[in-house]
């Protein structure tokens, strides 16, 4: 048997694939990850890797319903893209949409970092065309004014998993990683910097929350201590109330 070590020339890099609820987001990091296609709605976040290209790549399922959408904002700082899932078969839903994409691109952790638009479900009779989601996201004038590097990728995450899978979220995926690529030592410079920025302030809210917790006992401790004091005092007054009856009885 051989002893030598074999080192990975793989870099590890962080995606989270976003988007609104029942966009398709957990179905396509399940085809990516070659197991079964059924899933249920993400609540809040898991964490799958995947090897592509020559990255190790961690990838962030976070949930995408109303009252989880707040969560995004405590892992954007340690991405090096994001894959953003769009279902193509709702077109009531694509202000929503829009106002969600645009402030996940206007956050400081994001705005400059590569975007892969998935155009999702376009096995579904009726779904809007590329062109169609493009004009109604103003996509093009978003990146742009967000400065981040783009492609959409219509496909259908259903059609497949493992070798099966749709070829265009493989396609999609590959030109990601080579945007990254390309922009790797300023992102990785770049997530450094939030990353510690992200530490500071952690620290911060915990010297924060400390002293109030401080703050709190010693208001609890004092109020304890007037209560108990202020008994003191009414069982000295009344004693001395019962001894000045009682001398003045006899």
């Amino acid at each position: 048997m051989s002893n030598e070590i074999y080192f990975s020339d793989f870099r590890k890099i962080t995606i989270a694939v976003l988007g609104i609820d029942s966009a398709g987001k957990t179905t396509i990091i399940n085809a990516l990850l070659g197991e079964p296609l059924d899933t249920a709605p993400t609540v809040g976040f898991t964490e799958e890797k995947i090897q592509h290209e020559s990255y190790d790549i961690t990838l962030f399922d976070l949930g995408g319903g109303k009252k989880i959408r707040d969560i995004w904002k405590n892992y954007l700082a340690e991405l090096y893209g994001v894959i953003y899932v769009v279902d193509s078969s709702t077109r009531d839903r694509t202000a929503e949409i829009k106002e969600n994409l645009t402030k996940l691109l206007q956050n400081p952790q994001v705005s400059g970092k590569p975007l892969l638009l998935l155009a999702n479900k376009q096995d579904i009779e009726g779904h809007m065309e590329e062109v169609d989601i493009c004009e109604e996201l103003t996509l093009e004038e978003l990146v742009n004014q967000n400065k981040c590097p783009c492609n959409m990728v219509t496909c259908s995450a259903i059609k497949g998993t493992g070798k099966k899978i749709d070829p265009n979220i493989k396609n999609g995926l590959t030109w990601l990683c080579n945007i990254i690529s390309q922009m790797y030592q300023k992102l990785e410079e770049r997530i450094a910097k939030d990353m510690e920025e992200v530490e500071r302030k952690r620290k911060e809210e915990n010297q924060l929350r400390a002293e109030r917790v401080r703050k709190m006992k010693e208001e609890r401790y004092h109020d304890i201590s007037c209560r108990l004091y202020r008994n003191k005092v009414k069982r000295f007054l009344s004693a001395h109330i019962r001894l000045c009856i009682r001398t003045r009885v006899e």
